[in-house]
């Protein structure tokens, strides 16, 4: 079974026990992307003790390694949002699992990118994606393939078109659209094709009305959120 992770991918934390050392990969390879692109959006997949990444930003790393929306990861140096790296990591057993797989880039990011971090947990604006009362309207996907989100923007005019994706890598996307975190309780299980659109001044405001024409809304309030903060990363050297 193959799991891809596309920007922003995010959810809840594995733990380690404390004092454990974590498992590594056999062979890892990261290499900083040096034609930095802006639009590039991070691509990969994680399958058969093997995980790939690209284009991908610092946040978007620890997003994978621990599960949790890299809107929920403050702190670290400007840089951590700018760089781009490539990493090309395998298991020694090809049935390592993928939660296995997380917990190693966990370590490649303490080995190669010297990160440490703690936990806190603050009051945050958060939003609730739900269905409306008339129920959801998401298309089923047409064809199997691979799974992604694409934006794109034109003036003021803005568009999310995302291919046989779950409600998961929506609301990952809408995360980070909203620069707030998003919990899905949908119920939706299957695999979706749509595109959102909607002009306004800025990425943000049309999205909960871009939504609601797919029969889903957009709840926010404040709630007690965890986050990761970063004490200290520093950039990699390739290999």
């Amino acid at each position: 079974m193959v799991t891809r992770v596309w920007a922003g991918l995010a959810f809840l934390a594995v733990a380690v026990a404390y004092g454990e050392k974590r498992p590594a990969f056999e062979v890892a390879s990261v290499k900083r992307v040096r034609d930095y692109s802006p639009i590039a959006t991070m691509n990969g997949d994680i399958s058969h003790g093997r995980l790939t990444l690209n284009n991908a930003h610092i946040k978007q790393i620890i997003a994978v390694a621990y599960e949790i929306q890299s809107v929920r990861i403050e702190g670290g140096p400007g840089w951590i949002s700018s760089d781009q790296f490539q990493i090309d990591a395998r298991a020694e057993d090809p049935e390592t699992t993928e939660t296995q797989v997380r917990v190693m880039l966990q370590s490649l990011l303490e080995e190669r990118f010297h990160l440490r971090l703690h936990r806190e947990t603050k009051l945050l604006p958060s939003y609730t994606l739900r269905t409306a009362a008339g129920g959801a309207k998401l298309e089923p996907a047409q064809q199997q393939g691979a799974d992604r989100c694409d934006r794109t923007m034109d003036g003021g005019r803005y568009e999310l078109v995302c291919q046989h994706v779950q409600v998961v890598t929506l609301t990952n996307a809408l995360a980070i659209m909203l620069r707030s975190p998003v919990v899905d309780q949908t119920g939706l299980t299957g695999d979706y094709d749509f595109a959102l659109s909607w002009e306004g001044d800025d990425m943000y405001s049309g999205v909960p009305d871009a939504v609601n024409k797919f029969g889903l809304k957009l709840e926010m309030k404040k709630v007690p959120t965890e986050v990761l903060v970063i004490d200290s990363v520093d950039r990699p050297q390739d290999n």
